[in-house]
């Protein structure tokens, strides 16, 4: 990606505050590929498209998602088979792509085509305090964010996403890559205080969710992203939590279901009351389930480092769970389990870090894992979720078939250009695991895993 790291993020191959310089990586290509060649094909051919394997692959993590989100109504079997098709045609080239841009492994850069099934809308806080605090480090940041998620989402889905702002009426619809966002941004004046609530279901909410909803026009299920720096200002404390409630229960009297809304809040800035709200948001009892909550990115990195056992967090892996949590419940126990906080499974017993057991990312049991044949004795299924009930009954059971998503847990593969040089770009300190602690199962079929020790 194009994005340039100002204040606050470290710089593409730079080490993060606290750690060791990294050497550059041998072997190991660069965003045009080894001696800015660019990746592809040689000469100019075009992108050889997915294999069976591949498709099949990407055609199981979809299926996650919409049984676990329940998109069921969204993704008949004709439509998903479209969206795989789209996915066939170029999905290696471009995972291969952000496998080398954001130095991550191969399952979290194709965990990104789950962005694909949404329409994304981020909800901005364009409040005073985000220009003139931390000497306009949150602005910076925020502005990195919005293209980090504009360009990762517009890479599997040419219509790009939504932005809104809290005070701002300046509104911004098809933003594919950075350049879209620096324009957009700097159109805004950020001033006034923080509506987060009023605004989300002013602005966002009734808008561009309930109401197509009722009127039986959404497209898509929608992917609210909220980006702050403070806790609500000028409006009750409660307005959040209101707003949230009020939307999934009115999507919930129609046909599309309580799927079609996800919610993601994240922080951006030091203030310790904002992580202290977003805290009391993800551990509500009425709305944590609803929602997923991501501290800032150096709060999230010392959690991780806290782990047990260890974890050393990259930029780039806390990007992916920012845009993934809401719709990947894997992604939203993690940050949890670091924490100790409810909800968070325990982690495993003291002890050295080791790998991963065979054939599992991170705890999930790979039946069969990416580029693997199927089981040729399985027989095929008329849908792709199964059997299951019509409008107003209980949601999709998940397919007790399916192979889950992958986790983390497994060092990355460069495109066969061999492993990062020890202490490179990515490596987490001695002692620590690459990513994040091993999650359970979201769907809670997959046995647990065999211990490490």
């Amino acid at each position: 990606m194009s994005t340039k790291y100002g204040p606050g993020y470290p710089q593409q191959n730079a080490p993060y505050p606290g750690a060791p310089p990294r050497p550059p990586q041998q072997g190991t290509p660069g965003p045009s590929g080894p001696q800015g060649v660019p990746y592809g094909p040689p000469g100019g051919a075009p992108a050889p498209r997915a294999t069976e394997q591949q498709v099949a692959a990407y055609r199981q993590l979809l299926i996650g998602t919409i049984q676990e989100k329940n998109l069921q109504n969204f993704y008949p079997p004709e439509k998903l088979n479209a969206v795989v098709q789209s996915l066939a045609n170029d999905a290696p080239a471009k995972i291969n792509k952000i496998v080398h841009e954001w130095a991550v492994p191969s399952e979290v850069a194709t965990d990104i085509i789950k962005l694909s099934l949404f329409d994304v809308i981020l909800y901005v806080d364009d409040s005073g305090s985000i220009e003139f605090e931390e000497r306009g480090v949150r602005k910076e940041q925020l502005r990195q964010i919005i293209g980090i998620v504009a360009t990762a989402a517009s890479t599997f889905d040419q219509d790009g996403i939504s932005v809104r702002f809290m005070n701002s009426m300046e509104v911004g619809d098809g933003i594919r890559n950075v350049d879209d966002v620096n324009m957009l941004v700097s159109r805004v004046r950020f001033q006034g205080l923080t509506p987060l609530g009023t605004g989300l279901k002013n602005k966002v909410l009734d808008p561009m969710v309930v109401g197509p909803a009722r009127a039986g026009r959404l497209q898509k299920p929608v992917l609210v992203i909220t980006i702050t720096d403070g806790q609500p200002a000028g409006e009750p404390l409660d307005s959040v939590a209101n707003s949230i409630r009020y939307a999934v229960e009115e999507v919930s009297r129609t046909p599309f279901g309580r799927g079609a809304v996800s919610f993601q809040f994240s922080q951006v800035g030091n203030d310790s009351k904002a992580r202290d709200f977003l805290s009391s948001l993800d551990e509500d009892p009425n709305i944590g389930g609803l929602i997923d909550c991501t501290s800032n990115f150096e709060v999230e990195q010392d959690e991780m480092s806290r782990a047990v056992p260890p974890v050393y967090l990259t930029r780039e892996l806390w990007c992916a769970k920012l845009m993934l949590g809401a719709i990947d419940s894997s992604y939203d126990t993690k940050d949890e389990k670091a924490a100790g906080r409810p909800g968070g499974a325990a982690g495993p017993p003291p002890g050295p870090p080791g790998p991963p057991p065979p054939g599992q990312y991170g705890g999930y049991n790979q039946t069969p894992g990416y580029g693997q044949p199927g089981n040729p004795n399985q027989p095929a299924s008329a849908s792709p979720y199964g059997p299951g009930p019509g409008y107003g009954q209980t949601p999709y059971p998940p397919s007790q078939g399916q192979p889950p998503a992958p986790g983390y847990g497994q060092p990355p593969s460069y495109g066969g250009h061999g492993s990062p040089a020890p202490g490179g770009y990515g490596q987490p300190p001695a002692g620590a695991t690459r990513g994040f602690p091993p999650p359970q199962s979201p769907y809670g079929y997959a046995p647990p895993p065999p211990r490490r020790y």
